[in-house]
């Protein structure tokens, strides 16, 4: 059977976070994902400029997100885009002016990922 995509236009981002977070609970073959994977699997919050941008869950503090790109990836805090660690040095102000453009996203994403016995928990500022 061949492969079919569709294409949906939407102009409201509350709705495509929704959207992206019911998708993200579906395997390729349309099969619910077993909560087990959900706390190991990461979390594609966005892609832009060739940057992956994701949340994993059952994770350590601080509250952070990873950026990827080809083969090289950074560590984040949520809180203040500080760099945990790893590379991407040269993405850096990018990254920044998503993080200050995206930060409630962030925020969504880890806690929306949580699962009831993660260490750290829902996110708090400060």
């Amino acid at each position: 059977m061949p492969e079919r995509e569709w294409a949906v236009q939407m102009d409201d981002p509350e709705m495509i976070g929704q959207l992206r977070l019911a998708l993200n609970a579906f395997d390729q073959q349309g099969r619910s994902v077993p909560p087990e994977l959900m706390n190991v699997a990461p979390y594609l919050v966005n892609r832009f400029q060739g940057l992956s941008v994701e949340v994993f869950s059952n994770e350590h503090p601080p509250p952070h997100f990873r950026v990827k790109c080809g083969r090289e990836t950074a560590n984040y805090q949520i809180s203040d885009c500080v760099q945990l660690n790893g590379g991407l040095g040269k993405y850096h102000g990018v990254i920044k002016n998503w993080h200050a453009k995206n930060k409630q996203r962030l925020i969504e994403a880890w806690d929306s990922r949580r699962p009831t016995d993660c260490p750290v928990g829902a996110y708090r500022e400060g």
